[in-house]
């Protein structure tokens, strides 16, 4: 099969960071060590099997590209078992290829990774925290440090995290990332997460983290760039307001990464596009941002396939419909993908 390398067509765009699900990577790691994954379903095309897949191996892959976040909240926090388990992340060329690491203070939150909220500080908790900052060293080129969202005191998860108010997470988060700062092993790059709802509580969540950014506070362990999330990374007047803000704080100068949480939406992929270019040409020739979508991975799971694109005025996105997944088509070489 022919290979197709997308990487040179990002040119300089703002980075799209596929969102790698862990069945993903599991299905390329199993498959390295036994057939998990059974000869009569890889398709006779696929001359080199299921790690063809595997776009981060650029010798390998049907397509290669060399960016990917990966998330603590779901990956494999023993880092002996996570170097078998998540081969696919922890055996790629580090120097061809880009992983961002999700912290995984979403999946704390919900509960998907147990926290003890009620000692927050004590050993248990701290147990975790170390786990994930040894996780991130082993695994990421640059990392989120752990923020508490602010949802995480909403009526929803209140009674299980036990914090009341926006002031609790931005307490928690503070905490957090002093001791990912302090503990740091300098192996990745850290990017300081910003939230907020609305112009107010950002402002008051910047002014309570942005001197973990500073290395006239932290030294040479202050966090080397920005993650954005709440209002700063889907309300746009937010975002421009902040960047600003940043700019005159000299936040932005040697800060080479930004990363926009959850942001998927192609227009936004335009506007980033543009607001990397001016940072780049007036403020930090090294600036880059990035956005996360884990869509190929979900629709995966649920046998869908992108297929036609539409660009209206109406509606301006990709459509999906459910794949072809038949054995009686394994002869057929002349079906047109839809698209």
């Amino acid at each position: 099969m022919k290979q197709e390398n997308l990487t040179p067509l990002q040119k300089d765009y703002a980075v799209y960071l596929p969102a790698i699900s862990s069945f993903f990577s599991t299905y390329i790691a199993k498959q390295r060590v036994e057939e998990f994954v059974p000869q009569d379903r890889i398709p006779k095309g696929f001359d080199r099997g299921i790690e063809g897949m595997n776009f981060l191996n650029e010798e390998a892959g049907y397509f290669t590209y060399k960016y990917g976040l990966y998330s603590a909240g779901h990956a494999q926090l023993d880092l002996q078992k996570s170097l078998v388990q998540e081969s696919m992340i922890q055996q790629r060329d580090r120097g061809k290829t880009m992983i961002l690491g999700d912290s995984g203070g979403y999946q704390i939150g919900k509960g998907v990774i147990k926290f003890d909220w009620k000692n927050f500080e004590g050993e248990e908790a701290t147990k975790v925290r170390q786990k994930i900052l040894e996780w991130l060293e082993l695994t990421a080129d640059w990392s989120m440090m752990l923020d508490v969202p602010t949802w995480a005191a909403d009526h929803i998860h209140s009674p299980k995290t036990g914090l009341k108010t926006f002031e609790d997470c931005l307490e928690k988060t503070q905490y957090n990332n002093k001791y990912f700062l302090e503990n740091r092993l300098g192996h990745t790059k850290f990017l300081n997460v910003l939230q907020g709802s609305d112009w107010e509580t950002a402002e008051k969540w910047y002014e309570g983290v942005k001197e973990f950014s500073d290395p006239a506070v932290y030294g040479d362990k202050a966090a080397e760039g920005w993650a954005m999330g709440g209002a700063n990374m889907c309300k746009m007047p937010i975002t421009l307001r902040r960047l600003m803000t940043m700019k005159f704080d000299g936040m932005l100068e040697g800060k080479d990464w930004m990363h926009f949480l959850g942001t998927a939406q192609l227009d936004w992929s335009c506007f980033l596009t543009s607001i990397q270019r001016q940072v780049r040409e007036h403020i930090n020739p090294n600036f880059t941002i990035s956005f996360d979508c884990a869509s190929p991975f979900i629709a995966t799971a649920h046998g869908l396939v992108y297929t036609n694109a539409q660009h209206t005025n109406k509606r301006w996105s990709v459509i999906m419909d459910k794949a072809m997944d038949n054995k009686a088509l394994a002869e057929r070489h002349d079906i047109p993908f839809p698209f």
